[in-house]
């Protein structure tokens, strides 16, 4: 029993990104709503049940599994992904990329854009040095963690 006490909750980014992963993986589960203060949360599926997260990005990127799970060369750094979405090597369709192999970078550089529900967050290189390869295709679904490009450090 709760006393007279109002409990406030705030809903975060990843809140919401935890929400939807597990709505999609479940089985059992169509939809669901939260409703928190003033805020109402409505999360639905559409059609049949998808695979789960991880079976539908190796479907969609088969190469996601084998860089995921591939060592790191010696004296490379691995920049991965944030968050879950997807993966935008461009700032805008039609535009240049961030980066490309062979491109030198600053800690700060982005090197591409993950939007999650029209939420777009930055990917910054990380350290400073040399593009070796990009690993994640422009407007591939990418899961937390994965790796995104490798850097030679300068």
């Amino acid at each position: 029993m709760l006393n007279d006490k109002e409990i406030t909750y705030t809903l975060t980014f990843h809140d919401v990104i935890e929400i939807l992963r597990l709505v999609r993986e479940s089985a059992g589960c169509a939809e669901i709503q939260f409703q928190i203060g003033d805020l109402t949360l409505n999360v639905a599926k559409a059609g049949p049940a998808p695979a789960p997260l991880r079976e539908s990005i190796a479907q969609e990127n088969p190469n996601a599994q084998r860089t995921a799970a591939a060592e790191v060369p010696d004296g490379l750094v691995k920049i991965t992904a944030p968050v879950l979405g997807t993966f935008y090597r461009a700032p805008a369709p039609g535009a240049a990329p961030f980066v490309s192999v062979g491109d030198t970078v600053r800690e700060s550089d982005p090197i591409g854009l993950i939007e999650v529900m029209k939420l777009f967050t930055s990917v910054t290189a990380g350290t400073a040095g040399r593009v070796v390869e990009i690993l994640a295709e422009n407007a591939a679904l990418v899961e937390y963690g994965q790796p995104l490009a490798l850097i030679e450090p300068l």
